[in-house]
């Protein structure tokens, strides 16, 4: 069981990829320095890669929040597992979850005599799960182009320096500003790059974790919950056939019985049996007859 729980070491990693990540940045501080705050004659560069770090960050905690969903949706699949080997379908499983929901799904249906469609129900819950990782997607998508972007934005300041350093022989203005963009140019593109692996890497594990857990959810509607719920031709066939299977044997069972009956000595009991019932008969009526004597003479009763 353990070993359904994708989400859970993804998490770990999730937490531990920062920490090396910062620790990488304290270690190569000087040459980030360099890059990221030197030469910097307007604020250009910092907004670029402000506005690239604010799309990795809103990613990574919408990629934070997915793993704590799905984290909970497979304790919920490991509980109904568990509940279907011991028993007690629904117990403990969370009725938001998508099994619960799934579970819930197929009990209204079952109630409503409706069948029941496996496609559409996989169908509907991939649907509403892709939803999910759209923003995700969006940003992994436009991260690269923040980079291009920013690579433009610094070399039309770059070639904005250069004209200005062409129109004067010496201009520490026009040549400081060419720097400026080549530098800006430098960072934005490699921000964009790092923030776009780093990613892409967690999109693709959320991804993974989403396809497993609906292979699994799906699987087990197939081969677990449909016989449960679903009522079809074949079944009711198949328990046709059961049920003849099992009356035929119970009238063998009934016949081997009747024929080890001996009727002689069936015919002993019986006889046995009256003779006993007409002892036990007759003195019950003794004993009534003393009691009626007793009576009359007690009472001094005439006789009838």
């Amino acid at each position: 069981m353990q070993g359904m729980r994708h989400s859970r070491s993804i998490m770990i990693q999730l937490l531990v990829m920062p920490c090396l990540a910062i620790g990488l940045a304290i270690y190569f501080s000087d040459i980030l320095t360099m890059i990221y705050f030197s030469n910097q004659q307007t604020s250009i560069g910092y907004a670029l890669n402000g506005l690239i770090v604010f799309l990795f960050l809103v990613g990574m905690i919408r990629t934070l929040m997915l793993l704590v969903a799905y984290n909970r949706e497979e304790l919920a699949l490991l509980r109904l597992q568990h509940n279907l080997d011991q028993g007690g379908l629904s117990e403990g499983v969370e009725p938001a979850s998508m099994i619960g929901m799934r579970l819930a799904t197929m009990e209204g249906m079952r109630s409503l005599h409706a069948p029941i469609q496996h496609q559409a129900l996989a169908a509907t819950l991939l649907a509403h799960e892709s939803t999910r990782t759209s923003l995700i997607r969006f940003i992994h998508n436009i991260l690269i182009l923040c980079g291009v972007l920013g690579t433009i934005v610094s070399l039309s300041i770059a070639l904005f320096g250069a004209s200005s350093l062409l129109e004067q022989a010496v201009s520490s203005t026009g040549m400081g500003m060419v720097i400026h963009g080549m530098s800006t140019a430098l960072s934005t593109t490699m921000s964009a790059i790092i923030c776009y692996l780093f990613l892409s890497y967690f999109f693709v594990s959320i991804q993974n974790i989403q396809t497993r857990l609906l292979a699994r959810i799906e699987d087990i509607t197939a081969t677990r919950l449909l016989p449960m719920y679903q009522v079809t031709e074949e079944a009711m066939t198949q328990h046709a056939l059961d049920l003849v299977k099992e009356a035929h044997l119970l009238m063998q069972s009934l016949n081997d019985k009747i024929a080890a009956i001996d009727p002689v000595a069936v015919k002993e009991e019986m006889e046995l049996g009256r003779a006993q019932t007409e002892q036990q008969h007759g003195e019950l009526l003794g004993q009534l007859d003393k009691l009626s004597t007793t009576l009359k003479d007690g009472f001094r009763l005439p006789e009838a």
